[in-house]
């Protein structure tokens, strides 16, 4: 035994066992990442712990942008994006330690409710993106009325001649 930094008592490793402190910056990388259990064992508590925990992280980032749809115009949908694109990729990852025998009906609860938030998010992105698209029709109209006296007519912006 010695003693640590903070004076409390700490166990000397033998010559032969090997460091499990990271070296240099890792530590602060690993401290990011779950601790994903080794290749060989499987524990389905722990599979759907973290496709829950996984789950519950892309539902907060749902929440924040159905808000925002609703409430902001100032709101950032390429960060929005990219943080549902990386929950997406953690979710698939965490559902392949998945095995067919580890879903249970709490999980299946949870994967329903997570549709729902999921449906009523893409409403709310449709339309927004429904309004933008008029907005942009009518902003094309605008311009093409301000800049032509009618002899040469030129369609501007996708979907003009449609019904």
């Amino acid at each position: 035994m010695s003693t640590g930094a903070f004076g409390e008592k700490v166990k000397t490793p033998l010559p032969s066992a090997r460091s499990a402190a990271p070296m240099g910056g890792l530590a602060a990388a690993s401290a990011r990442r779950p601790a994903m259990p080794r290749a060989g064992t499987h524990d389905a508590d722990v599979a759907r712990a973290m496709v829950f925990a996984v789950i519950a992280r892309i539902e907060g980032y749902l929440d924040e942008e159905t808000h925002a749809l609703d409430k902001s115009l100032k709101f950032d949908f390429k960060t929005s994006n990219d943080r549902k694109s990386q929950g997406l990729l953690d979710l698939n990852q965490a559902l392949r330690r998945l095995q067919k025998s580890d879903v249970n009906t709490d999980l299946q609860l949870r994967l329903a409710q997570f549709r729902e938030k999921l449906s009523v998010n893409l409403r709310k992105i449709r339309l927004h993106l429904d309004a933008v698209k008029e907005i942009a029709a009518m902003l094309s109209d605008a311009i093409q009325n301000a800049e032509s006296d009618g002899t040469y007519t030129r369609n501007i912006g996708p979907y003009r001649n449609a019904p």
